[in-house]
This record gives structure tokens, sequence and C-alpha cells, in this order.
């Protein structure tokens, strides 16, 4: 297995239980209700960034790939600013959070950390993808469990005033990221100014995909919310604590494969071989162990999404398994193709989700794998009727 490969994979499983542990603390530092509207938060802001920067990083990195990076800055400068104002506009549109001001700075800080994550993957080795895979549940797990060790539980506005103080970490540690990688790029090549037609066309394809990624991603709480209520969305949160670790763990190998792709490698084969592996691990473990993990961590009144877990875990693993095939589609510039694949993946999980909400969480598991097939059955379609041809197998790969 490719040494690099074998380092993202314990960077990423290191980050993954440390983000599961600051679900622990978070579920622990908050109430149910107040768990739910601080995920409501930071759904809102997520989906801001996708909104106003998805897809910019990613433009910056096709650029260098043809060595245009000659005033790259100013690009990431105009993206923070249309940040600030998809911010405003949010807040004057819909009544979602009472904290105004701390909305803006946090979506301003997270476009940061998703630009430069973005821009990061040019490096074949992603050394600072890595960096910032690990750094972020680290962050977390020290902010959040400070608090909850010196103070105990608190009121959903010190929450959000911590979540800030995280933001700001990372976007601190970003800029440092990205002067270190604009110096490393300029002494290795010739650069060219950015071309913005390519610039502005790659970025807006990405863009939509992202948006409507980021709507698939989002759409949930929202209708949990809005059909079965912000307690049932409290408890939804503990399905969304391990969801996270497989999507994560996949993500992780999608970036390596699409890092492979940039360099001409094709990575295919390590990449489904790890998540069959994982699949497996899944539906013997999570059965026999759903129950006494969520007792022990998140408290005996989480005891209830025991039962249903298994059903995300299998979701999180099929919508995954879509994304490592839709890589070859962003190298080819397909977005659109991708884009009309989510719009129809929407339909389906809203559909199913008003047909089974009064099966409450088990209403929305099968709304997700409903949607995660119709992606996966796409995505597979399309995976081999536009293959890349000009890369070559990975010498090391399983």
């Amino acid at each position: 297995m490719n040494s690099n490969l074998i380092r993202l994979i314990f960077i990423t499983l290191l980050s993954l239980g440390l983000t599961l542990i600051s679900s622990f603390v978070l579920a622990r530092l908050l109430s149910v209700q107040d768990r739910g509207l601080h995920q409501l938060f930071i759904t809102a802001v997520s989906y801001v960034v996708t909104f106003a920067t998805g897809g910019s990083g990613f433009a910056l990195a096709l650029s260098m790939r043809k060595k245009q990076y000659a005033g790259w800055q100013n690009y990431f400068i105009a993206f923070l600013a249309l940040s600030v104002l998809a911010a405003i506009i949010a807040i004057y549109c819909f009544d979602f959070t009472a904290f105004h001001v701390l909305f803006v700075l946090n979506v301003v800080l997270t476009a940061i950390l998703t630009m430069t994550l973005e821009k990061s993957k040019i490096d074949a080795n992603l050394r600072v993808y890595r960096q910032l895979t690990l750094q972020q549940p680290v962050l977390l797990v020290a902010v959040y469990g400070i608090c909850y060790l010196l103070l105990g539980e608190q009121p959903l506005e010190i929450a959000i005033e911590l979540f800030t103080l995280f933001s700001a970490m990372q976007a601190l540690a970003c800029l440092y990221y990205l002067k270190k990688i604009n110096a490393d790029f300029k002494r290795k090549n010739e650069i060219q100014p950015i071309q913005k037609r390519f610039f502005l066309k790659t970025w807006f394809k990405q863009n939509l995909l992202q948006i409507f990624g980021a709507t698939t991603a989002s759409l949930d709480k929202f209708l949990i919310v809005y059909f079965l209520g912000n307690y049932t969305l409290g408890l939804y949160t503990v399905c969304i604590a391990f969801d996270s670790l497989i999507t994560k763990f996949i993500n992780m190998l999608a970036d390596y494969f699409y890092s492979g792709l940039l360099n001409n490698i094709n990575r295919i084969k390590s990449v489904l071989i790890l998540i069959l592996l994982m699949a497996v691990g899944a539906v013997i473990l999570v059965p026999l162990l759903a129950e006494p993990i969520i007792i022990f961590f998140f408290s005996a009144k989480y005891a209830e999404v025991a039962p249903v877990l298994i059903l995300f875990i299998i979701n999180a693993i099929i919508g995954g398994l879509s994304w490592v095939l839709s890589q070859n589609m962003l190298l080819l510039g397909k977005q659109v193709l991708l884009f009309t694949r989510q719009i129809i993946a929407i339909a389906v999980f809203v559909l199913l989700f008003y047909l089974f909400k009064d099966y409450q969480l088990y209403g929305v598991a099968y709304a997700f794998i409903g949607a995660s097939l119709t992606r996966l059955i796409i995505s597979v379609i399309y995976y081999l009727k536009y293959p890349i041809t000009d890369v070559k197998p990975e010498k090391s790969a399983v």
C-alpha cells in the first residue's frame, strides 16, 4: 500500500476518533434541545459558505495545475467579501439564529478553511491537507473539553462563542499554510497569471455542484425540525456523529483518489478495497456495539437511537462510494451532469422523507438510503461512460 495513503489513513483515523470525542463532549456540554439548535447554527454557516465560496479553492487548484497562479490573492479576497455579503443576506431573509454577528464572523472564518482545504489538494502528498484534517478535531476537543471540565453544562450562547474561537484558530492556521503553499509553489514553478475565463467557468460549475451537495447535506436538518421537532433533531445528532466518521473517512479516500488523478495516477483499486473492508466491518460490529457505546458516551437518554444507527452507517457508505466514483467527472469538468444527479437524488429524498415521516428516525434513514442508492447508480453509469484515459495505475496499490 502506498506510504502516502498509509499516513493519510492514520491521520484521518486519529482525526475521526478526536471528532467523535468532541461530539461526546458537546452532547454533555449542552441540553438535547440546545444541541439541536447548535447543530442548526453550524449547518447554516456551512451552507452559506458553500453558497458563497464553494468551488473557488477547487478552481484555484485546477489553475495551479496549469501553472496559472499569479494574482490568486485577489480571487481569495473577493470570495471572502462575497461570503460576508451572503451571510448578511441570509440573516436578513431567514430567522434561524439570534447570534447575528457571530454568524457572519463564523461564515468568514469557515470560508478561509474550506478554500484552503480545496487549494491544498494540488499537493499529491496532501501534506497541508493532512495537517488541517488532524488539527480540526484537536482544537474542537480542546475548546469544548476544557470548558466542560471547568464549567460543566452551559447555555447555547457559550457553545456558539466557543465554536467561534475554534473557527478563528483554524483560520489563522490556514493563513499560515496558504503562505507556505504560495512560497513552495512559486519556488518550484514558472507561474502565469490566472485566466479569468477558465477560473470563473470552473468555479461556477463546481459551485453549482457543491451547493446542491450542501443542500443534500443540510436538507435533512431543516426537514426534521419542520416535521419532527427539535427533540428529534437532538437525537439525530447522535446519528450525525457516527455518520460523519464514515463520511469523513471516505471523503479522505475520495480526496486521495482525486489528488492522484490531478497527477495522472489512478488509485481507484486501493480506495475500493478499503471501502469494502469498512462496509463488512460496519455490518458486523454496529448492531452488536451500538447500544452500549451510545449509552456510555452520550448517556441513556439517547439509547433509542441504537437500533436505527446501522441504517445510517449503511447510507454513509453508499453515499461515500458514489462520491468517490464522481471524482472523474470533476476532473473532466462535467459538473453539470453531477448537478443533474443531485437534483434527482434530492427529489427522491424529499419524497421518501414525506412518505416515511411517521416512522421518525427510521423514516429519515429510509429516505437517505433511497437517495444514496439513486446517486450511486447514476455515478456508476457516469464512471463507465466517461473514463479518464491519461492516467496510469498506482504501482504500489493494494
